[in-house]
């Protein structure tokens, strides 16, 4: 069939080549825009089965955006790069005085490459078991809608790890630890001020900055578990292909 004579609606556009790539389309950068600027909207269509067909689900939004992030992070980790240099320091302090150790640099390569791997499906495994018994949601919010709700939130957070990544190589490697704290205050504020606005209405004023800085610490601590796991499962694995 010509292309000429679908209908307008049904033919293939920028639009569908961004989903064949990434998974990702217009909808899906209206999402989590939304959940930025107006993240009641985007929380009350995900207790309704279809999203009321305008949002992407943010399950498919988290894992997409991470997967995304991973590939890109090969493009943006270079020798000069403030947490490969810091990651080169430790390691040739540690491994100084073994004569069996593999080359540092090699090491730190294949560290990057197993922790890109491993990170997304680690992070959507832990964080959707925290999301499904996370109970903040209104009474009688069931699972499904509990995880959908969660990963609203959680989207936010990767969101900003893209642009903190993005960032990162023009930061001064003295300044590294600075940058992370400053990173994590911003991303501990963004899910603060996501749930307490997306959940408008829901509880007392009270009630709702209480509940979204327990949410805020659950979110950021299941940060920390996922990059911690992450991390160990990748240095394990390049200490066991360079030792």
């Amino acid at each position: 069939m010509s292309a000429d004579a679908l209908p307008p609606g049904e033919r293939p556009d920028l639009d569908s080549l961004m989903a064949d790539l990434f998974g990702l389309n217009i909808r899906g950068a209206k999402t989590i825009g939304h959940l930025f600027m107006r993240p009641k909207d985007v929380f009350d269509s995900a207790r309704v089965y279809d999203w009321r067909s305008q949002y992407t689900p943010t399950l498919r939004l988290a894992f997409s955006i991470l997967t995304v992030f991973s590939l890109l992070s090969f493009f943006w980790t270079s020798e000069d790069d403030i947490l490969y240099q810091t990651l080169y320091n430790q390691f040739s302090e540690i491994y100084a005085n073994d004569p069996n150790a593999g080359d540092v640099g090699e090491m730190i390569d294949a560290m990057f490459a197993g922790y890109n791997i491993f990170f997304p499906f680690i992070y959507m495994l832990v964080h959707g078991l925290v999301g499904s018994i996370v109970f903040l949601w209104g009474k009688g919010t069931p699972w499904v809608a509990r995880i959908r709700l969660y990963f609203g939130i959680a989207s936010v957070g990767i969101a900003i790890s893209v642009t903190s990544l993005m960032i990162m190589p023009f930061i001064d490697s003295s300044l590294f630890w600075l940058y992370s704290i400053v990173g994590m205050s911003i991303g501990f504020l963004a899910y603060m001020l996501t749930y307490a606005r997306g959940m408008r209405g829901y509880y007392p004023i009270a009630s709702l900055i209480g509940r979204s800085f327990f949410l805020a610490i659950i979110v950021t601590l299941t940060d920390f578990l996922v990059a911690l796991i992450a991390g160990t499962s990748a240095s394990l694995w390049a200490e066991s292909s360079f030792a």
